[in-house]
């Protein structure tokens, strides 16, 4: 049977129609960059004033600021864990919808807060959110979008990430930290009571749990009359025969999975301990702790609009250049840029005496993340201060443009649909637990590598995940996922 050949205005429409789509199902995303930069607000906040919502005062230290940005990766394992069998169990659709509810209470938590203990457990709360939706909406919109714009089309995701990230910092200027969660109560809110419920369901999870009818709907809608939608269910269905309509989490053993599951392991390791996770919850202590003078929320609003614009720059490249290019270019610059900081902030905590070091006045104490909670970092403006700045800038460009978003891109597009939402949880869940370790060891190993060798540490794995990258990541490219 011949089908009609679909007019190229016919064809813009409809990707105009699945990019509303990716827009809709990524919105949650906004809250989670809020509340990824969220912790440099409160940093900045409690330096001038540590009061609450309700007038109660906050002390918190060094291992508590830590726990603040690392407890969102604590309460996202739960969420991986739960969304894995929920995404499998009642749809992507659904589970979307799902994971608006503990964002939505962890965000009053916080708003609301009394104490520190409150804080957390709004953060905890905010991270299951987190985690519920990386498990639910990146496999959406794999399922949905063309074969042709799927790796752009999942990077959106990361596009209003990065804008809730910007925004989060931007707020905190003529708002304090309290206030900032109320607008992430909005986000949380808008998204699982009015955009959610507008979208399909995913037309492969439809066809691989024998809703065919429905299916051939969904897929009549996104694929145009141009489309044998017959042959589509039919290769989704085979697809996914060597692994069966599996429920099981033993199916996640099975050699073939298995490898690939190590695979992602091991890219997440990469990508947590070269400083991903770190760049967007410390900001504005990694460049206390280099000496900067500058403003430190327009510092921060700077480096997370780098990461925008890294975003962005992937988003254009991802189906031109392909996953493992981008990711080896990703972390050859986020090396370099790491590099230069760990060499800047080396030079200008030697003595004075020495021929390299440029003309800056640091407190280096026993805890170099001390500094940035007494003020015992040199306040003195110098014409140095744009070369960290610089150097962290393009360390995020860098883990933007692959490093940071490709194991979350390849989570979903590794494994077919009818056990995809397992193994990303899985997947997701061990990057979780490896963000939460890197976040929560950000001043105990600069305690003991100083901030110089905790930058160049960054740098060295960084360098170990390119020969990584060439040798095991599989290119996903215009291939389909099932």
């Amino acid at each position: 049977m011949e089908f009609p050949k679909e007019t190229p205005y016919l064809r813009r429409v409809r990707i105009f129609k699945q990019t509303l789509m990716f827009l809709a199902s990524s919105w949650g995303y906004l809250s989670g960059g809020m509340s990824l930069t969220w912790p440099n607000v409160l940093a900045s906040d409690i330096l001038v004033d540590n009061s609450t919502l309700f007038g109660t005062q906050l002390s918190l230290s060094d291992s508590q600021l830590d726990m603040v940005g690392s407890m969102m990766f604590v309460g996202s394992l739960p969420g991986y864990v739960a969304a894995g069998w929920l995404v499998r169990a009642i749809g992507r659709r659904r589970s979307m919808m799902l994971a608006a509810v503990p964002g939505l209470a962890g965000s009053l938590s916080i708003a609301l807060a009394l104490n520190t203990e409150m804080i957390l457990v709004g953060r905890f709360l905010e991270g299951t959110s987190y985690g519920m939706m990386g498990v639910a909406v990146r496999p959406y919109i794999v399922e949905v979008a063309d074969t042709d714009i799927r790796g752009s089309a999942v990077v959106v995701a990361n596009i209003l990430l990065q804008i809730g990230s910007i925004s989060a910092v931007s707020l905190g200027i003529p708002f304090k930290w309290y206030q900032v969660s109320f607008f992430s109560c909005a986000v949380h809110a808008m998204y699982g009571l009015l955009l959610v419920p507008l979208l399909p369901e995913s037309p492969t999870f439809l066809a691989v749990t024998n809703k065919d009818e429905k299916a051939k709907g969904v897929l009549h809608r996104l694929r145009g009359t141009s489309v044998d939608v017959e042959g589509v269910l039919s290769d989704l269905k085979k697809q996914n025969e060597s692994v069966g309509n599996a429920a099981s989490w033993r199916v996640l053993v099975r050699p073939a999975v298995l490898r690939q599951e190590l695979i992602l392991f091991g890219l997440f390791l990469v990508s947590n301990f070269s400083g991903v996770e770190v760049i967007k919850a410390n900001t504005s202590r990694i460049l206390q702790s280099a000496g900067v003078s500058l403003d430190m929320e327009v510092s921060t609003i700077m480096v997370a609009g780098v990461l925008f614009c890294g975003n962005f720059s992937m988003m254009l490249l991802l189906d031109r250049a392909g996953r493992r290019r981008c990711l080896m270019l990703s972390l050859s610059l986020l090396v370099v840029g790491y590099c230069i900081l760990g060499a800047f902030v080396f030079l200008s905590t030697r003595p004075t005496d020495s021929l390299a070091a440029p003309e800056l006045t640091v407190a280096v104490e026993a805890n170099a993340s001390v500094a940035y909670y007494t003020g015992a970092v040199s306040t003195q403006r110098t014409t140095w201060d744009w070369v960290p700045l610089a150097s962290l800038m393009l360390a995020a460009y860098g883990q933007a443009l692959g490093s940071g978003p490709i194991p979350w891109i390849l989570s979903s597009e590794y494994f077919p649909t009818s056990i995809r939402s397992q193994a990303m949880g899985l997947c997701t869940l061990i990057g979780s637990l490896q963000s939460f370790a890197a976040l929560q060891l950000f001043s105990p190993m600069q305690t003991v590598l100083t901030p110089a060798g905790l930058y160049w540490f960054y740098a060295c794995v960084g360098a170990v995940g390119l020969p990584y990258a060439f040798l095991f990541v599989r290119e996903t490219k215009g291939k389909s996922v099932g």
